[in-house]
């Protein structure tokens, strides 16, 4: 599976380095202590584009058929994976260990995350001499990987809670889009303290622009935004305890996948940008720029005497044959299907377990069906745009924003928008859950979006059927 929502083009050659050390060890570890019923993932790059596929727990990696469910319910009690994830399942329910978590990065963690990034941020790269320079950089990229690791650590306690609710409603009967609704407004709080200026802002990958390199944001909305909808009456009464406590995980957990991105993946990941930048300074480049097309192994060996490595006509060959791989349309995905085992033929606290990572997921990504969200349809000018700071520039109060995917760095955006529409992403999305908070309508997963509308073109969006026409 591509993972098109966050990174719709090829990825740098240090970013995918960095990928490959962070993401599967940090996945493997929660599913390992929350009972998810996979080792872990799998990460692969084609022409540059990532592509990512789960680990089976046991078995072989390629199935050409979902077994019986004999087979799976006889496995899942006696082999000895099967029954060490069940066990974890168990505790999990039974402890819901993400309140802790998320009590503790919101009271201790991420003020420390938040000093290190300071310490790093507040070195001035020009100063330093090339041993000094070298060891920041290091410096700066043992930062991104310890961030990045944590950061897919923290999955398990930032997306299963609000998983686990759309699961559990589903039992019940109640719509995963009418379970999202409960999630309400979810924003993390402020420290009162001054933004990051070398915080990745328009992407995730060493090409995004950092908060400092990009126009003054506009203001956010000061209105609350709706309330969130109680499913209560929508509950058996004997239920409704278990609700209450669902839905207050789900909610804790919103704001926690967004702010521990932040402290942990885009502010490290800006700081190793502003390092890389000051490398092509210094090794000449008429281009800066040049030196994100380098791995952080190939810039040390610019900058010791006597070593070969890339050079400055390299390293732009690289850089046009990734705009090229870029804009290839590459596939949703390759290879066979991952083959889900029947969950009712699991122990249940392991079925649950697995019905929350599934629905995260179904629900983060989108299913290529364009889906709503809100009951209000919305009439204004179409801003298409992949870059939240040339948005910033262009948008005006009660614009539709179109574009593949939001994240962060789009909330001052949004927040002078009119609606939302992406080309990816479902009822999980960022988008889904700024368009929750701030009460604006979204249409998303439109996958024509972006080149069917162009600019300035009067468009209606209408969630309730998940429809972007333009205005006569």
């Amino acid at each position: 599976m591509r993972l098109a929502d966050h990174f719709p083009g090829a990825l740098t050659p240090e970013y995918q380095r960095i990928y490959v050390e962070t993401a599967p060890a940090g996945m493997a570890d929660y599913m390992a202590r929350y009972g998810v019923l996979a080792q872990g993932i799998d990460v692969g790059f084609v022409h540059g584009h990532l592509y990512i596929t789960p680990v089976p727990l046991a078995g072989p990696r390629e199935m050409k058929r979902t077994p019986p469910n004999a087979l799976v319910w006889l496995m899942s009690r006696l082999h000895p994976a099967f029954r060490r994830r069940t066990r974890a399942a168990r505790q999990t329910l039974a402890e819901r260990p993400w309140r802790a978590v998320t009590k503790h990065w919101f009271d201790v963690e991420r003020f420390q995350w938040k000093q290190r990034n300071e310490q790093l941020e507040a070195v001035e790269p020009a100063s330093l001499t090339t041993d000094e320079f070298v060891a920041h950089l290091h410096d700066c990229r043992i930062l991104v990987i310890q961030g990045y690791r944590r950061h897919f650590e923290l999955h398990g306690d930032d997306l299963l809670p609000v998983g686990l609710l759309i699961a559990r409603c589903h039992e019940w009967g109640i719509e995963a889009a009418v379970a999202a609704q409960a999630l309400g407004s979810a924003t993390p709080p402020s420290d009162g303290t001054a933004e990051p200026a070398w915080q990745i802002l328009t992407g995730y990958d060493l090409d995004s622009l950092a908060r400092c390199e990009l126009s003054p944001r506009g203001a956010h909305r000061t209105e609350p935004g709706p309330a969130p909808l109680d499913l209560g009456p929508l509950v058996p009464p004997q239920h409704r305890e278990e609700l209450d406590q669902l839905v207050a995980d789900a909610r804790a957990a919103v704001p926690l996948r967004d702010d521990n991105g932040a402290m942990t993946g885009a502010w490290p990941m800006g700081l190793l940008r502003r390092a890389m930048l000051d490398c092509g300074r210094r090794l000449g480049f008429a281009d800066p720029t040049l030196a994100i097309e380098a791995n952080v192994d190939e810039l040390v060996a610019l900058l010791q005497a006597g070593q070969q490595s890339a050079s400055p006509g390299d390293l732009e060959r690289r850089r046009d044959d990734r705009t090229k791989l870029s804009l290839l349309d590459a596939p949703p995905s390759l290879g066979p299907d991952f083959l889900i085992p029947p969950l009712t033929a699991l122990p249940r606290a392991l079925a649950l377990i697995g019905a929350a990572q599934l629905a995260s997921a179904d629900h983060m990504l989108g299913d290529g069906h364009a889906i709503g969200v809100g009951d209000v349809i919305h009439v204004g000018r179409a801003l298409v745009v992949d870059d939240p700071g040339h948005a910033l520039e262009l948008i005006e109060p009660g614009d539709v924003i179109v574009t593949t995917f939001t994240c962060p760095s789009w909330n001052a955006v949004l927040a002078s928008a009119g609606a939302i529409v992406t080309t990816t992403g479902g009822l999980l999305s960022h988008a889904a859950i700024l368009a929750r908070e701030l009460g604006i309508p979204a249409v998303l997963g439109d996958v024509t979006a972006t080149t069917r509308l162009t600019t300035g073109m009067t468009v209606t969006v209408d969630p309730t059927n998940a429809r972007v026409v333009v205005s006569s």
